[in-house]
């Protein structure tokens, strides 16, 4: 599995090492053109896949066999992405994005129910390369970043909220398209495919994953396919 990731992250760096280099050497050259810095701000909804934290879930919870959770659900992100053209065909940026997820579990007997939740800080690097026209603007990328998860989860029988977290490097490609509203003003609509492997859920930092229940905690790695939707100010 790590293997099959190798080849698009080491692409990416050497992406991002020649978007450097190239815009320092076009600094002369390209001061008389008109360079945007802009900021978008939107939501999304992501079709997630986190399979450890599903079957964590679903041994917890406990719950019926026709309520258990689906390896596959919806979950919400909210962002916020300042950008700035380095070059003509090329800009960087930096993403913060907050992804929302939530379960409720009714066990099998009905009179009962736990609550699992987690959010996950998404901090992201971007490097987008960009296809500019009369009134719009694509951008294709992705970018690196280090993640951090917060869990919580609560059953009946103890009372009380648990909550764990975990941290860890991410990785995603994107497809982002402006449409062009007035000089500043730009609508936003953007896809995008994003693996996280922030590993194993931990009561504190350095203390080993595990549970009074001799249950396991999960690990907190998933990937996500996402549908963004935003408004986007052009500052300069």
């Amino acid at each position: 599995m790590r293997h099959a990731y190798a080849a698009p992250i080491v692409l990416l760096v050497f992406v991002s090492t020649f978007v450097s280099t190239k815009s320092i050497a076009q600094v002369a050259g390209d001061s008389a053109s008109h360079r945007f810095i802009d900021f978008t701000a939107g939501m999304g909804i992501d079709m997630h896949s986190a399979t450890s934290i599903v079957s964590y879930i679903n041994l917890k919870g406990q719950p019926r066999l026709d309520e258990k959770v689906n390896e596959f659900s919806s979950a919400v992100e909210f962002y916020a992405v300042p950008e700035l053209q380095v070059s003509r065909d090329w800009s960087v940026g930096i993403e913060y994005s907050l992804l929302i997820k939530s379960y409720a579990i009714d066990d099998r007997s009905g009179f009962s129910r736990s609550e699992f939740s987690y959010q996950v800080h998404m901090p992201t690097l971007l490097v987008h390369r960009l296809l500019l026209g009369e009134g719009y603007r694509v951008k294709l990328g992705g970018g690196l970043g280090y993640h951090l998860a917060s869990f919580t989860q609560s059953f009946p029988t103890i009372g009380s909220e648990e909550t764990f977290s975990a941290t860890g490097l991410a990785f995603k490609l994107d497809a982002i398209g402006n449409t062009k509203f007035d000089e500043t003003f730009y609508g936003s609509i953007g896809v995008d495919l994003r693996w996280d492997f922030e590993g194993a859920l931990k009561e504190s930092p350095g203390v080993p994953s595990g549970t009074a229940a001799s249950v396991q905690l999960p690990k907190m790695n998933f990937f996500s396919a996402g549908l963004k939707f935003g408004v986007t100010f052009q500052l300069n």
